[in-house]
């Protein structure tokens, strides 16, 4: 199409095109503003949060804001909701699309620390000795740690509250099948995640980190030729 007819629509849909974009752009920047986490009462109450709303009382009495921590973690909650509702509403005339095209995501930010945390360790088995070769965080158990500390390596063993990511037992497969054929005389490899008891600062660290709980463990025997 050509002459001022076609001038006009190409014009036009140049502004629709614009329009498109900057309703999607609005909406995903939108979707990827950071949110709080997860607040609640019965999370508030952990020594981990009790202590951090102590801290920031503290803080807030040093420029002469009198709030008790009670308080704090009241305000606290009722920002959180709020947010969570006003954030909804806003992706409200997008939701379907997003869910639909599974593109809605979010990050979320976080005030503390959970009050466990989790090391990977791979050992082998042979029948003379059991070798720890790697450990997370551990600087003299480093087998193959630019692979297992690769931010999407890591995403296939950080564990959730509940369990592993599903994709746990299958790297730990095949880290096994790479650990047998590099080591003729291993005859089993364990992967394991081990929750460890993360100390409050301040307080002393050993008392801490001295316990741990291997709780998703995977035994590999090597197969038979």
């Amino acid at each position: 199409m050509s002459g001022p007819l076609g001038e006009r629509a190409s014009k036009g849909w140049a502004i629709v095109r614009a329009l498109l974009i900057a309703y999607f752009i609005l909406f995903s920047v939108i979707a990827a503003l950071p949110v709080p986490g997860n607040a609640s009462h019965e999370r508030l109450e952990r020594p981990f949060e009790r202590e951090e709303l102590r801290r920031w009382t503290a803080l807030f009495g040093s420029v002469g804001v009198d709030v008790t921590p009670k308080e704090l973690g009241e305000g606290y909650i009722a920002f959180s909701k709020g947010y969570y509702r006003a954030r909804e509403l806003a992706l409200l005339p997008i939701q379907g699309w997003m869910s639909l095209t599974r593109t809605d995501q979010s990050w979320r930010l976080f005030g503390t620390p959970d009050e466990d945390a989790y090391a990977l360790t791979i050992t082998a088995h042979s029948a003379s000795s059991d070798e720890l070769l790697y450990e997370s965080g551990n600087p003299e158990r480093r087998w193959n740690a630019a692979l297992l500390e690769y931010r999407r390596i890591r995403a296939n063993y950080n564990p959730t509250r509940t369990a592993p990511p599903p994709e746990f037992a299958g790297l730990a497969k095949h880290l096994s099948e790479h650990i047998f054929e590099s080591r003729p005389d291993a005859e089993r490899v364990t992967v394991a995640l081990v929750k460890r008891r993360i100390p409050l600062p301040g307080r002393d660290a050993s008392s801490g980190l001295g316990a741990s709980e291997p709780r998703h463990v995977i035994e590999l025997a090597r197969s038979a030729r």
